[in-house]
């Protein structure tokens, strides 16, 4: 059958569905399929390829980090295609604004994953997508046959006539359907005919995983690439004050010295040889923003901006008077940050593990001072992000070293470079007052709490304001954006940003999983100083929000709670709800309950968590099931072993030895259900990381009477 080959910007034209920028992208031209994201061209069309062969490359806006978004996405377009899963191929999406998440708005209305929403984001569109190529292929195989569209089924990669038992693959009418004009209104399935959607189909890159051919960022190779190593002042902000080049030139195999913001590079012909050639560089660095810093000086600055604020006066029977504090945490994804890049005369190619790709663009922009045409990016596979492969400062290292040598490069900082140059959660201290009425129930809430502003690194001019809107999602709260789920009146709240020159950014639910340990540790100690059960306490407050009240009684349930434990046993309870739209149905809910065991010694350990989650309709349940494991140990490693302190301006830790993170040893049994629910998907990545921290603090409590306050654990003595 003759192929056509529609370029980028005829295949826009042709192929406009619903009216709204969707894009089916049916562009179909020779067999030859993708098999790594280095070889997707701009000529592919939008979303969807059908090959000679029947194989289809499904181009996904989604980064790829762990989290089976591709899996889950591909799941939209193939139900909704009638395709057999064993021919889906994917790929993720060069950068290009028609890309961008629908759920989006100002100012995170970029080309980029995060929030939780690759699947809620892209819920209606996939499928149109998938619907509309499907109803495309079967107009085209219902002319072929000169026969009424309504006899024509699309079912498992072929169309049937009902008639005459006749049958097209769709890689037989791939040519045909392109010409066709897509349909305005894809009809789409009911959840009754889902066949695919939720279920625990195979996940697409775990076979490439196993045998390891999947492409990561470092598993880039190009022909005549080197390869370079970094060192960037360990005093945030600092510069670059001497080095030797001449001594780490004389290294084998080192071609290069080329100075970096805030550092400088070794370029050789390996990684080994330019880390022994930055070795023998010896680079000196002075100033910095965070010099003289350490982690007692941060505790004082913040504990100085609460006593500015000052406590209210609470006038109550019974009164809460509390202190909480957070440390600094490292996202500690198992792959370092990485990129390579080729820049040209002309042209410019990136290869770089990402979660924005229009950062990336943009990187791209400022450094060559190309125009978008002359640039392209390849968004690799990542081991691990957690929100930390967002910012462009390991992208345009690569841009800059590339453009200096003229030479493809690949950057790979090294497990200290990566530990000691992160963008982190950031520390926190707050301090809670709240009065008790005769029936137990607040009648005043007062909060202050000094952190750096996290919102202003994504809106400046937040920066010259005394107030942190991110400062408000998982607290207690009655503002417009919305109210907490627990109805509680009285509330107050002030916050001081203490900027302290140490870079901050989003680690896996910003910023519940600061704010649900504060809420979730004091109704705790509200239920106690009422003399009530702490579920039954929560359940006082959820007379408006049955979601939340259904997937807590449930997830106590689970745990047998309220039955006896033995001594040094414990269990407590939190739960969170994301994404912070003033929409119940729209929201993810989370409630987990662990249950602990502390021995006379005072020895601690988390011997099980139930976790329940309601997230609509779950697309893969195994993914959900993945979603909340993976977040559940990541909540419990912070609590019990994660920080970053600060010695002289600069972060103590350099590796897993001093970073410690959570092992298999440590790992409780974990039992996760799922609401069953038909409504649109909520997003699953990051709800689960915030309650089980205060659910394991609150165990503490209730087996030994020790009440926490400061994370992580660690050494404290819980006896």
């Amino acid at each position: 059958m003759k192929s056509t080959t529609m370029n980028r910007r005829t295949f826009l034209k042709v192929t406009t569905v619903a009216g709204g920028g969707l894009l089916v992208g049916c562009s179909f031209s020779s067999p030859k399929l993708l098999s790594t994201p280095n070889d997707v061209k701009e000529d592919l069309g939008m979303w969807v390829r059908i090959g000679k062969d029947d194989k289809i490359t499904l181009i996904l806006p989604a980064s790829e980090m762990g989290q089976q978004a591709h899996t889950g996405q591909a799941m939209l377009v193939a139900e909704e295609l009638e395709a057999d899963w064993n021919s889906i191929r994917v790929v993720t999406a060069p950068a290009n604004p028609d890309y961008l998440n629908p759920m989006k708005v100002p100012p995170f209305d970029q080309q980029g994953t995060g929030g939780s929403d690759s699947i809620s984001g892209f819920w209606d569109k996939l499928r149109q997508v998938g619907a509309g190529t499907r109803q495309m292929l079967t107009a085209a195989a219902a002319q072929e046959w000169g026969v009424p569209a309504s006899e024509c089924k699309a079912e498992s990669g072929r169309v049937r006539h009902s008639g005459s038992g006749r049958s097209l693959s769709y890689g037989q009418l791939a040519s045909a359907a392109a010409k066709l004009s897509p349909p305005d209104d894809p009809v789409l399935k009911s959840p009754q005919q889902f066949r695919l959607i939720g279920k625990s189909i195979t996940k697409l890159h775990t076979p490439s995983r196993v045998n390891g051919t999947a492409q990561y960022g470092i598993d880039v190779r190009r022909p005549g690439m080197l390869f370079a190593t970094v060192s960037q002042s360990p005093v945030f902000g600092g510069q670059v004050k001497s080095y030797d080049e001449a001594a780490a030139k004389a290294v084998r195999g080192v071609e290069a010295v080329v100075p970096i913001p805030n550092g400088v590079a070794v370029v050789a012909d390996s990684t080994w040889h330019a880390k022994q050639g930055l070795e023998a560089l010896k680079p000196q660095f002075e100033g910095g923003e965070s010099a003289g810093l350490d982690s007692a000086k941060v505790t004082a600055r913040l504990r100085a901006a609460l006593d500015e604020m000052g406590k209210a006066k609470v006038t109550a029977e019974k009164v809460l008077d509390v202190e909480y504090e957070m440390p600094y945490l490292h996202h500690a994804a198992m792959e370092p940050m990485n990129c390579t890049a080729y820049v040209t005369t002309d042209s410019c190619e990136v290869w770089v593990p990402h979660q924005i790709q229009e950062f990336c663009m943009d990187a791209a922009k400022e450094v060559t001072g190309f125009s978008e045409e002359q640039i392209r990016i390849h968004t690799m596979m990542m081991g691990g992000s957690f929100g930390r492969k967002q910012t462009k400062e390991y992208v345009e290292q690569a841009l800059i070293i590339s453009k200096f040598i003229q030479k493809p490069v690949q950057v790979i900082w090294s497990r200290e470079e990566d530990t000691q140059h992160g963008t982190y959660r950031p520390t926190s201290m707050s301090r809670i007052q709240v009065g008790l009425g005769g029936d137990g129930l607040p009648v005043q809430w007062e909060r202050q709490v000094a952190q750096p502003s996290f919102a202003a690194q994504f809106i400046p001019l937040l920066g010259w304001i005394d107030f942190d809107p991110m400062t408000i999602p998982g607290s207690v709260h009655d503002y417009v954006v919305p109210d907490h789920f627990y109805k509680v009146e009285g509330v107050n709240m002030t916050h001081s940003p203490v900027e302290l020159g140490v870079p901050v950014g989003p680690w896996r639910s910003p910023p519940n999983s600061i704010n649900v340990f504060y809420t979730e540790s004091v109704m705790d100690e509200l239920a106690k100083l009422a003399g009530q059960d702490p579920l039954e306490y929560r359940l006082k407050f959820l007379g408006e929000s049955p979601k939340h009240k259904a997937v807590l009684e449930q997830a106590a349930r689970q745990a047998g709670w309220g039955n006896p434990l033995p001594e040094g046993r414990g269990r407590g309870i939190g739960i969170n709800d994301w994404f912070p739209l003033d929409v119940d149905e729209a929201k993810t809910v989370v409630a987990q309950v662990a249950e602990v065991s502390v021995s006379k010694r005072g020895k601690l350990k988390v011997e099980r968590v139930d976790c329940v989650v309601d997230c609509g309709l779950a697309v893969n349940p195994d993914s959900v099931r993945a979603q909340m494991e993976g977040s559940i140990i990541m909540g419990m490693s912070a609590t019990l072993f994660e920080q970053v302190t600060l010695e002289d301006g600069r972060v103590a830790q350099s590796n897993f030895d001093d970073y410690r993170i959570a092992r298999m040893r440590d790992i409780p049994e974990i039992n996760v259900s799922i609401v069953k629910n038909d409504s649109a998907p909520t997003g699953t990545g990051e709800p689960g990381t915030s309650p089980i921290v205060p659910a394991i603090t609150n165990a503490i409590f209730a087996a030994t009477g020790k009440r926490i306050r400061r994370l992580p654990i660690g050494k404290q003595k819980l006896v």
